[in-house]
């Protein structure tokens, strides 16, 4: 009929088939070189990932110990200073009651001494028990007060240690955790990379994962 196409001949339909096949195996062999990156990067994703998971468990494990480190300094530091507070509350109260002992006796000494009374006076006699005793109390407050003197100054020595001791495991904690966040940063990259297949996201992952390794690394020297 006239408009109408006239059949196509054999070598015409040959032709199509083979384009046909052609584009067919084209399509399959870029799809299994698609298929190919896809597993190779998933498999690299997977290395990165175990290698930053195991990474990430040691830091906070050594995390925690830098951590307990520290709080246990901070605490040693604060009993020491508070035992000192309360000793040295206590030696200002025994400084104040060897005072008024001392008062007391220099008045009994003063009294004799003002009535022209030796000790060995018999009218004496009550005098100098008192003046006995306001002596012996005076050398055991002095005793006692020395003994609690040199004990605060152990104890702000010790303060002193155990604040510096805390230093450098709060630094190395802190280090610790800054380089865990970034490493947990990069593994949600690196999560994000099998959703979105970007090879990109693997790379900006282990970079990230290397900056927290780095600053984890730096935690751990700063203790040497």
């Amino acid at each position: 009929m006239p408009g109408e196409k006239p059949p196509a001949s054999g070598g015409e339909e040959t032709a199509l088939l083979r384009e046909e096949v052609a584009l067919q195996k084209r399509e399959a062999a870029e799809r299994t070189e698609r298929e190919a990156r896809t597993e190779e990067l998933k498999n690299r994703v997977s290395v990165a990932a175990i290698v930053l998971t195991t990474a990430l468990s040691f830091i906070g494990n050594v995390r925690s110990d830098r951590a307990d480190a520290a709080t246990s300094a901070r605490s040693a530091a604060e009993s020491a200073r508070r035992q000192g507070a309360e000793l040295w509350a206590y030696y200002q109260m025994k400084m104040a009651e060897k005072s008024s002992m001392e008062i007391a006796r220099d008045r009994i000494r003063l009294d004799l001494s003002a009535r022209g009374i030796q000790r060995e006076d018999p009218r004496a006699r009550l005098d100098v028990l008192k003046l006995t005793g306001y002596e012996e109390r005076v050398r055991d407050f002095d005793a006692e007060t020395q003994q609690v003197f040199f004990r605060v100054q152990d104890l702000e020595a010790q303060e002193d240690v155990q604040q510096r001791g805390a230093v450098e495991p709060a630094r190395s904690a802190l280090r610790y955790e800054l380089g865990g966040k970034l490493i947990t940063l990069a593994l949600i990259l690196l999560s994000v990379t099998i959703l979105s297949n970007k090879r990109y996201l693997l790379w900006a992952g282990v970079a990230l994962g290397a900056i927290g390794l780095l600053v984890a690394l730096d935690g751990y020297f700063l203790l040497l």
